[in-house]
């Protein structure tokens, strides 16, 4: 009688097939493939469909010559101040200026975000975990399992890549209605190169940084060069002040890069392709001859004691989550204070401009907006919003790591029901967005006083409300994490504000059923830096949030553990 001897058992390893290596089953790229698909096909398809679509509102509201004088009209007659974070103004009469003028800069911040978290977490986090020491100990080198991980988020953004320089090409050829409004395969080349290179110059600052501080700083850190380069870059033509720190960032080495305005600037993108080669070296190397796991941690206070979780789930919670709120809300409140602090410039500028008051004065005939809060209404809300959503989106994936990493498991194992671990849970999560809100109200407050506002205490408190905006993705991340699970709960908070973001900014473009447009909780906080406050719409975000954790812990009681 004979045994058959597994392969292995005989030292004979089999190699996988490519299409199991592809599927993640015999690479360490296609595992990091694998598990980073959704990203990429969300990320390339909702940038397609917006180039498409952007494109095609555009040339059918803008379709008469006269049309378009009216639009160059008006956008010459915006006081550069307000202008800031659409970048310089070159051919804005063409379907591709304009283009590039109202969303080109957007697109790249968007796509950064991604890169940033990617990159920062790619080996961090499996450090933090400990999985990485498996494949650390295996027959292949720390090089090379950085370069396969490196190498599946790169194809990513090559995929973003193609997608964009398509999507470009289709809409320039389909809706070019007027003489110069085609976008040729250079423009669509350039623009795509651009913004791939400008969002891997994010990510790869995060790269390099993750192995010496670790996944949560080297994401901060390059998460706040990116917003704060966008903004002082955007800025740093009507605030002179600013320019040399713009200089310092890869927004200000390619602000004169406008491929889909005709404009090109092909040494700053070298420069930058440069920039970024050299910093996925360095994490590169960084990774291969540090140890596993070891960062060398900014010195901090530590945590109060009835923060670190012994004393009941509430401030458990809001311990655990302390770091990313205040990381957040020193993020949040820096560009608050950096714009409020701008403001005596924007009151200069609107005052110069008399028509452009007169037009601000006859569509808001009882509001000031030559002050802080009216500044800060017109450019901080568009984008504090979307922070404030991220904001959200981290702090529910703080909450739902409980489970995922099955430290929940201990926790339940204690006299504590579930019901009240994920109402407590929630109301910690809540405390820590009301922190992030309020440092950010701090730093607006600071910025108001530095630029000297006659009113600094309305924005102020306006920014407040906020926090309504931002509980209630709170309350939608519980429900989804108690009703379906906590790995969907942070990734449905995400769509909710990309969705959010596209019903606000495109809806109009789009010209969106008024419906649609009403959906998106942001169009429901009235205009609070301006102590203009929408009561009702404050009111649903609030039940909202209640009804959310409620709901979540309903769900959570009735169902196993990761779920």
């Amino acid at each position: 009688m004979t045994t058959a001897v597994p392969a292995v058992a005989r030292g004979q390893l089999t190699r996988p097939s490519l299409r199991a290596r592809l599927w993640g089953l015999g690479s360490i790229y296609g595992k990091t493939m694998r598990d980073s698909r959704r990203a990429v096909i969300l990320a390339a398809a909702l940038i397609g469909l917006i180039f498409i679509g952007v494109t095609g509102a555009i040339a059918q509201q803008f379709n008469t010559p006269e049309s378009r004088l009216e639009m160059v009209a008006i956008i010459k007659a915006v006081p550069p101040i307000l202008a800031g974070l659409g970048g310089p103004i070159v051919n804005v009469g063409t379907l591709g200026g304009y283009l590039q003028y109202k969303y080109g800069t957007f697109f790249p911040v968007l796509l950064s975000l991604w890169s940033v978290l990617a990159l920062s977490g790619t080996l961090a986090s499996e450090a933090h975990r400990g999985s990485l020491e498996f494949l650390a100990a295996g027959p292949q080198s720390r090089v090379r399992v950085a370069l396969e991980k490196l190498a599946a988020h790169l194809t990513g953004l090559a995929i973003v890549f193609v997608v964009t320089l398509i999507s470009i090409a289709i809409a320039g050829a389909k809706f070019a209605t007027l003489p110069g409004d085609e976008l040729s395969i250079t423009q669509a080349f350039a623009y795509a190169a651009w913004m791939v290179l400008m969002a891997l110059a994010a990510g790869s600052v995060a790269w390099a940084l993750g192995p010496f501080v670790g996944r949560g700083a080297a994401a901060g850190i390059a998460g706040l060069i990116t917003i704060g380069g966008f903004i002082v870059s955007g800025y740093s033509a009507p605030v002179p002040e600013l320019a040399p720190i713009a200089k310092l960032t890869w927004y200000g080495w390619t602000i004169n890069h406008l491929p889909l305005a005709g404009q090109f600037d092909w040494p700053s993108v070298v420069f930058l392709a440069v920039f970024v080669v050299v910093m996925l070296v360095v994490g590169l190397i960084a990774f291969a001859r540090r140890d596993i796991g070891f960062t060398s941690t900014v010195p901090t206070p530590s945590l109060p004691r009835v923060l670190v979780g012994l004393r009941g789930p509430v401030t458990r919670a809001i311990g655990n989550n302390l770091p990313a709120t205040i990381s957040w809300g020193l993020g949040i409140g820096v560009f608050g204070l950096l714009l409020a602090g701008s403001s005596r410039s924007f009151t200069e500028e609107l005052n110069n401009s008399p028509d452009f008051m007169r037009l601000l004065s006859s569509i808001f005939p009882k509001l000031d907006f030559a002050s802080v809060g009216g500044f800060l209404q017109l450019l901080f809300i568009e984008i504090g919003i979307v922070l404030v959503g991220l904001a959200a989106v981290t702090l529910v994936a703080g909450w739902a790591s409980d489970e995922t990493s099955s430290r929940l498991e201990l926790v339940l194992a204690t006299p504590l029901s579930r019901v009240r671990w994920a109402t407590s849970s929630g109301v910690g999560v809540l405390a820590d967005m009301l922190l992030v809100v309020v440092i950010t109200a701090i730093a607006i407050g600071i910025g108001g006083l530095i630029a000297q506002g006659s009113d600094v205490l309305t924005p102020t408190i306006g920014v407040l409300a906020l926090f309504f905006y931002g509980a209630a993705l709170i309350g939608i991340g519980m429900a989804v994490g108690g009703l379906i699970g906590t790995r969907f709960a942070a990734l449905a908070v995400g769509l909710v504000v990309l969705l959010t973001w596209f019903v606000q900014l495109l809806g109009p473009l789009f010209n969106l059923p008024d419906v649609v447009q009403q959906l998106a909780l942001t169009n429901h906080l009235g205009q609070p830096m301006l102590g203009v406050y929408d009561w009702g719409g404050i009111a649903a975000s609030a039940l909202i949030a209640i009804a959310g954790v409620a709901l979540g812990a309903w769900g959570f009681s009735r169902r196993d553990l990761r779920a």
